[in-house]
């Protein structure tokens, strides 16, 4: 059940719409105040919200069609028709992407890269808000029961709309996500003082933060739901984890090759991929036997986050050593 904000009429406006409203609202607040403050222009991000709410839209469906083509009737239905179906989150961060590149094209900034990392934090947020909107709507799915009656309650169980209470997966994504949002706010604001080696350059590291930060949430929040989206071709790791886990090797690659192209190769980077492979090897262990031995979920997921902790380390450690340090006065 959803409950009701406003109903005028044939007027509806549920609490859950005017959340994720405000969401948008608060990423578009921050985007603007960060980006202007660091001299851009913010006609290039009043242009960049619509066509990244379009964009995202399109994409978060696009991908949910793939995966659920049974509750569509065609894919113009899924793609025109926006009353119902469901979402993919992660297109969301490609469809922001996009608009970034097309403000850039139309002349309106002449650095995407700074203009996503305004975006960043003010895009965790979001997240996070959209994620706490799901305890409005009984959309908080979780594959876990809590049958403790002294933990159903938040910040462990939600009550769905069956009445049964399970593990409150959104709203725990809800908390990490506000702490990644505070992480990367202070990220935004120190990284304009610190200065990178070679010619990697100086913007485009906070986007790159929050995906990697954003990748690993996602990567053990979409393990513990229950209407996980998967590829026709693949029905045991989820496309959400897929992406994710594609983008933090992205991520790692990415970093490995300016650190070697910077300070030449040392064992610091061959620390850093074999601890990396590792914690990878830590995650897909701990979902294959999640998955096979449901009653194993608390061990299996502390080792998967803090396998994911690692990951996201090894990242940020190769990432600083293509900084320059800074001297105190």
């Amino acid at each position: 059940m959803n409950p009701i904000f406003i109903s005028a009429g044939t007027t509806v406006i549920y609490y859950s719409g005017v959340i994720i409203a405000l969401a948008v609202a608060a990423c578009f607040a921050i985007s603007i105040s960060l980006y202007t403050s660091y001299a851009g222009n913010g006609r290039a991000m009043w242009l960049l919200l619509p066509i990244a709410v379009v964009l995202s839209l399109f994409f978060c469906r696009l991908i949910h069609w793939y995966c659920h083509a049974e509750q569509y009737k065609s894919i113009f239905g899924a793609l025109l028709n926006y009353s119902g179906g469901g979402y993919v989150l992660p297109g969301a961060v490609f469809g922001t992407w996009l608009a970034a590149v097309i403000v850039e094209k139309l002349g309106f900034t002449d650095n995407a890269p700074r203009l996503l990392d305004a975006v960043a934090p003010g895009g965790a947020l979001c997240v996070a808000l959209i994620r706490l909107s799901a305890l409005f709507n009984g959309s908080c799915r979780s594959k876990i029961a809590v049958e403790n009656p002294l933990l159903q309650r938040l910040p462990f169980a939600s009550q769905g709309s069956d009445g049964s209470y399970r593990f409150a997966t959104f709203f725990v994504q809800f908390i990490i996500m506000l702490a990644v949002f505070l992480a990367l706010y202070r990220f935004c604001c120190r990284s304009r003082s610190q200065p990178m080696k070679g010619d990697i350059g100086e913007d485009g590291h906070v986007a790159r933060m929050f995906l990697l930060l954003h990748s690993a949430v996602e990567l053990i929040m979409d393990s513990l739901r229950n209407d996980s989206s998967y590829m026709h071709f693949n029905g045991f790791v989820s496309i959400v984890q897929m992406i994710a886990a594609l983008s933090i090797l992205g991520l790692v690659i990415y970093y490995s090759v300016w650190s070697i192209r910077i300070n030449g190769r040392r064992p610091l980077h061959f620390i850093c991929w074999i601890v990396w492979f590792a914690s990878l090897a830590g995650v897909g262990l701990s979902e294959y036997f999640v998955q096979r031995h449901g009653d194993w979920y608390i061990r299996c997921y502390a080792i998967m986050a803090v396998s994911l902790v690692v990951m996201c380390y090894t990242v940020i450690r190769l990432y600083r050593s293509c900084c320059k340090a800074i001297r105190r006065e």
